[in-house]
């Protein structure tokens, strides 16, 4: 947070021990002051939203909501102080809410997708060559930015939080690097960093980003959003340190490790002034980053400094993410939140709510139940095998009788007797098994974490597939959603910096630019390729005759090296790339099918008809040999496992009854055909 201040009976700024706050020396321009009061007003606006009650979250605030559900997923026990004749009571709970979040999060993983790609040029016709290497750039970028693994806790997020946020960011960081010279002297030189520059995805955390407004549900809607970050001192320096000067004075020399700054509300002067952050934030510094869309307005603050250009602070300071789009007949940059959002399931049925309901939320009181039971049932049998004994006489008995093994000392001649209460056992089995129930129907049944138990029929088998599908059919969509929202903000980045050149300064006599060239892996075929795509500048406004075009392809074929080679070449004019309309998609029907391993059995099953003998003939069998045989199960070279010539075909032709054909002449349709019974 930006911090607190605490004032005496005068309104005086004082500290945690009574002490007067003295001003800050961070003294910045009165332009920068007023933004600043205006971000510390919306912060505390967005920090209030975050600790308020709603009735969405059971009467709890946003934080509140989310540790509890975090501790349902976690089966969170925690240490508290228990009076010793307490100490015998069971504290455990059950693994039953994660087992299930886990199920439905190993069936999500492996219906991972990238997004699909459709694109429409200036004339508004599609293009899908254009459409192709947009594709192949975006799945490239997110690969390298470690999207499977990120995919991971995307979802697992969605499952736990009441939202999931990712955030594309597009960073160029430097580091020193020393090098030896000849004479032996070391020289350090500024260079990028190529393992930390690029795209980066970042899964935040629940608390550390801040929407304006509650009830409106689309990213892109919100008045505006802050970003915090906690980061070390020493990690400041090297992203600040010498890049905001202001009057000759370098920014981060105010920043300090542990503090913060706070201005007064309703002040005149609007003087600042220094406090402490939290305890445990002595070596630390708050990062946060505030954006204003309608405004085109983005402006970083650490620990309480600007971090920004000081002049004419409002228009120059503009959203670092932002997306190219036509408006009217100009193609205009435009400011995009860089942030994705979706949850597990909605919340509020007209959709009005940022927020939706976690997983774990779902099966929070359904797991509280089961848990409470399973202490009962283990209590109980405790006392039941080692009973207490109760003895006849006088004597004062209280709490502390009731433990296992307890024996109360009594006077001579006093009656024992045993615990005999008789403790309901099964009755606490029995609602822990509803319990168990409750939460199958509310997520996933145990058959479908594969845990399948002797006796299940083949009708309780199809009805858990039923029920998995109805719920990941709703969390499908959401992800999908998300998914698609990801490689948006991806394609922004790609657009922005990936399609501008540079300046070659190899050939100076003419002033020619240089463009990027992207090598990427891919599959056509079941056959692992290489993709490369070139930037380039050759074609850019040249009128091209369709044979002009169809040689350069020709040209482009023979450098790729032919029919069978591994390698496809793309040249790209990086104007018209950028100046394309793109639409991004995702096909929630195909996650389900991954999801729950339906597509091989498609494959399977389309198959199986594709080589019925009554359809035979009116199929080409070499193609569905290629396309669900051979290419679906072939490895990464399933070239290797295809006949020669037309053996394959000669073969197919003896299988189906056609005449020995040495010759390896593929009969026709319309032979095959006479060789099969009419039905």
């Amino acid at each position: 947070m930006i911090g607190t201040i605490v004032t005496d009976n005068e309104g005086n700024p004082i500290d945690g021990q009574g002490k007067k706050l003295s001003p800050s020396a961070y003294n910045p321009p009165d332009e920068v002051k007023k933004l600043f009061a205006k971000v510390q007003q919306d912060y505390m606006t967005a920090y209030a939203l975050q600790h308020r009650p709603f009735q969405e979250f059971d009467g709890y605030s946003l934080l509140v909501r989310s540790r509890m559900d975090q501790e349902t997923f976690g089966a969170y026990v925690g240490a508290e102080y228990v009076p010793k004749h307490k100490a015998w009571r069971w504290k455990g709970r059950k693994n039953t809410a994660r087992n299930k979040l886990i199920g439905i999060l190993a069936h999500m993983i492996a219906g991972m997708l990238y997004p699909f790609v459709y694109a429409k040029n200036e004339e508004n016709e599609e293009d899908k060559d254009i459409a192709k290497v947009m594709k192949i750039l975006v799945e490239e970028h997110l690969r390298k930015a470690t999207y499977e693994t990120k995919f991971l806790y995307m979802v697992l997020s969605a499952l736990v939080n009441p939202a999931v946020h990712v955030e594309i960011e597009y960073v160029q960081a430097m580091q020193r690097i020393k090098q030896r010279l000849a004479d032996g002297s070391i020289k350090i030189v500024e260079a990028v960093d190529e393992l930390l520059s690029g795209l980066n995805l970042n899964v935040l955390p629940i608390d550390m980003i801040l929407p304006a407004d509650f009830f409106t549900n689309e990213v892109q809607k919100q008045p505006y959003y802050i970003r915090l970050n906690r980061i070390p001192w020493d990690l400041a320096r090297k992203k600040y340190q010498g890049k905001f000067i202001i009057d000759g004075v370098d920014q981060f020399d105010f920043v300090e490790a542990g503090k913060t700054r706070v201005m007064l509300a309703g002040q005149e002067n609007q003087t600042l002034y220094d406090i402490e952050w939290t305890v445990a934030d002595v070596g630390f510094v708050q990062e946060m980053t505030v954006y204003y869309r309608d405004e085109d307005l983005e402006t970083t603050w650490v620990g309480g400094v600007f971090m920004g250009n000081d002049k004419d602070i409002y228009n120059s300071n503009p959203f670092t993410h932002r997306r190219f789009t036509l408006i009217g007949k100009e193609w205009m940059s435009i400011p995009v939140y860089p942030f994705a959002k979706s949850y597990f399931e909605p919340i509020d049925p007209t959709g009005r709510f940022y927020y939706g309901k976690s997983g774990a939320f779902k099966e929070y009181w359904d797991a509280l139940g089961q848990d409470r039971m399973h202490q009962i049932a283990y209590d109980g049998t405790y006392l039941d095998v080692i009973k207490p004994l109760f003895m006849s006489g006088v004597a004062k008995v209280d709490a502390t009788v009731l433990i296992p093994g307890a024996t109360i000392g009594m006077p001579a001649g006093a009656q024992v007797t045993p615990y005999q209460l008789g403790p309901n056992l099964m009755g606490a089995m029995n609602m822990m098994n509803q319990e168990v129930t409750d939460m199958s129907n509310s997520t996933q049944d145990k058959i479908m974490e594969g845990m399948v138990e002797k006796g299940v029929t083949a009708y309780a088998t199809s009805k858990a597939e039923n029920n998995a599908r109805i719920f990941l059919g709703v969390f499908g969509i959401m992800m999908a959603d998300l998914i698609t929202k990801v490689g948006e903000l991806t394609m922004d980045c790609i657009i922005a910096h990936e399609t501008v050149g540079e300046l070659d300064n190899s050939v100076p006599e003419a002033l020619k630019m240089r463009f990027k060239t992207f090598l990427a892996k891919g599959k056509e075929k079941g056959k692992d390729i290489t993709h490369r795509i070139e930037f380039t500048d050759e074609y850019m406004g040249r009128q091209m005759t369709d044979k002009q075009v169809k040689d350069e392809q020709w040209k482009i074929y023979d450098k790729e090296g032919g029919v069978d080679s591994d390698q496809r070449i793309y040249k790209v004019n990086p104007y018209q790339f950028a100046r394309t309309s793109y639409t991004m998609y995702v096909d929630s029907d195909q996650i389900v099918r991954k999801s729950m391993g339906l597509d091989e059995q498609r494959k399977m099953l389309a198959f199986n008809i594709m080589t019925d003998p009554r359809v035979v003939p009116y199929t080409d069998q070499k193609a569905v040999v290629n396309e669900f045989a051979i290419e679906a199960y072939g490895g990464d070279d399933p070239d290797k496992f295809k006949s020669k010539g037309d053996q394959g075909a000669g073969m197919l032709g003896s299988i189906m009854g056609a005449p020995a054909n040495p010759g390896g002449v593929v009969p026709t349709n319309q032979e095959l055909m006479a060789k099969q019974p009419i039905l």
